[in-house]
């Protein structure tokens, strides 16, 4: 994120820091040492305690984000208070976010980083080192430590296509030994492997290994638009599109694809987002605009609205800042030092019908289009509930925050090493440390904001049965299946049915996310106010 544009619409509130009296015990041999405040300062023979260990920073910077744009700010009174500057940052952010009433975490989401670089690098859709695969993941059986892994779809041209790896495919064992808990992560994040393929037999049972594939790793852009194609459905043309992440640059692809699904005269799209975990609002902004009513967008009526904390609602409203956001034509965002300008006005398909594909992978971005466009067009949701987050996030790095403080500091010609000599080693000590945090809730043109926190309930339950041989696309698969017989095709080819017990009712799921946009529904805007807030 690049905090420069943070202070172009919002003031900055200074409050000084008192020097920090509590202090837990530290790993680190020497984390705090006294020293005589500088010359100017107040007091100048007065010793104040300067912080020689990273977690103090790392702690002092979560702190402020969360005392101050955090959506539920105010619900987390009593975790601010107690927040300890020489306590792990990680846990602290973990122990402090939302919960309700029986301790469980409303907000799942909001989590700190000492990887910040590595965990924005994937974001992008850029890997320096993949295998181009997707699985899901499954103990072989219930209380075991023995994993499968179902291959769910692989990426054009990457080194599991040219492998032959496909859906229905089964990891068993990777370089001669048995998938299990210790060893399963290495599908993402080894740099060369052989692995065991099999099949999944059904109730339970599966085969023994039938080939192997040698795979090695290649840096490579992994576009989210995988498949898309257009259906005959009694005459009438449905789309479909298989969206798994939305990337900045995938917002790109989408143009085109929307232009291709324009020209070839689709009225109905199948739009499946079952492996989405989510991404940039400004993704998701262009691509609404593509698939509302062309009425809607020309007259340029509300896709969402926001809701942030108490604070910044209040100052909002005083400021009369409008917080809807409205369907467009004309988008600019500058991302990782690209300016992204997105022009939709001939890229709008028409479309009087969505049929969405969902399941629990289904987040955030993915469940924020449909809700932002159900007062506007019908949409049908087939599948499973999806995962409940209808709010977006900053990403936030340490070290850009504490450079916006001192920059603002010197705009108000003050010097933010000689107020506050605690931290005047910032620069030292804040290292790679990041956050995410969440900052608003959204809601559609009605206020209304039907999937947090338990998601979006379809209005038809289907399975996605991956262990079923059919590639995503291919009619014959499941859940596009069903929604092709919703949107009325009958000349349907045959189907093997269902093996007789699927994975999930057998062993227990692994929740694992390879794509650090998962899960997420990241902010870009110029809405923050960076600011200093005195610790406990």
């Amino acid at each position: 994120m690049n905090t420069r544009l943070l202070k172009k619409y919002l003031w900055l509130l200074l409050i000084g820091l008192l020097p920090l009296g509590l202090v837990a015990c530290s790993d680190s041999d020497d984390p705090v040492k006294e020293i005589e405040k500088p010359n100017g300062s107040e007091n100048e023979e007065e010793k104040v305690v300067a912080y020689q260990d990273a977690r103090a920073y790392a702690n002092f910077f979560a702190y402020n984000v969360m005392n101050d744009v955090y959506l539920w700010k105010q619900d987390i009174t009593s975790a601010l208070e107690s927040w300890k500057i020489l306590t792990d940052p990680i846990q602290a952010v973990e122990t402090a976010r939302y919960k309700d009433n029986s301790g469980k975490d409303v907000d799942k989401w909001t989590m700190m980083t000492e990887k910040y670089t590595e965990m924005v690098g994937g974001t992008d859709g850029v890997s320096m080192g993949t295998y181009g695969c997707n699985y899901v993941f499954y103990l072989k059986e219930e209380n075991s430590d023995a994993v499968v892994a179902f291959v769910t779809y692989t990426y054009p041209g990457s080194p599991a296509e040219k492998a032959g790896l496909q859906r229905g495919d089964v990891v068993l064992e990777i370089d001669g030994k048995v998938l299990d808990k210790t060893n399963y992560s290495n599908l993402y994040y080894s740099s060369s492997m052989s692995i065991g393929l099999g099949k999944y037999l059904g109730n339970g049972k599966y085969s023994s290994v039938e080939k192997t594939a040698k795979l090695e790793t290649v840096a490579m852009y992994e576009d989210p638009v995988v498949v898309s194609k257009v259906f005959d459905c009694g005459g009438k043309k449905v789309g479909y599109l298989l969206y798994t992440s939305f990337t900045f640059e995938s917002s790109l692809a989408l143009v085109e694809v929307c232009k291709q699904f324009k020209e070839e005269g689709i009225s109905e799209l199948i739009l499946d987002l079952r492996y989405n975990g989510g991404g940039y609002v400004f993704t998701e902004e262009v691509f609404a605009s593509m698939l509302a009513p062309e009425s809607e967008v020309k007259k340029k009526s509300v896709f969402e609205t926001e809701i942030w904390n108490d604070d910044y609602m209040a100052y909002y409203k005083e400021k009369k800042v409008d917080l809807n956001t409205y369907f467009g034509t004309e988008f600019e965002q500058k991302h990782n030092d690209k300016t992204y300008k997105i022009d939709t006005s001939d890229a709008n398909i028409g479309l009087t019908k969505i049929y969405a594909l969902v399941t629990e992978n289904s987040a955030s971005a993915s469940e924020a289009i449909l809700v932002g466009l159900m007062p506007y067009i019908d949409i049908e949701i087939i599948g499973k509930q999806t995962h409940g987050k209808y709010c977006s996030g900053i990403m936030w790095k340490g070290e850009e925050w504490f450079q916006d403080i001192v920059d603002n500091y010197k705009d108000n010609k003050m010097d933010f090493a000689v107020k506050h000599p605690q931290f005047a080693d910032w620069k030292k000590y804040i290292g790679d440390w990041g956050i995410y945090v969440m900052i608003s809730m959204y809601a559609d043109k009605n206020g209304e904001n039907p999937c947090m926190p338990n998601g979006l309930t379809p209005d038809l339950e289907a399975d996605d049965l991956f262990e079923e041989p059919y590639p995503l696309g291919d009619e014959r698969e499941a859940m596009l299946n069903v929604a092709l017989q919703r949107a009325g095709k009958t000349d349907l080819e045959s189907r093997v049915a269902s093996r007789s017990v699927a994975p999930l009712s057998v062993g227990k799921a692994i929740i694992f996310r390879k794509n650090p946009l998962d899960g997420k529904r990241i902010y870009t805007g110029d809405m923050i106010k960076p600011r200093m807030i005195d610790m406990p």
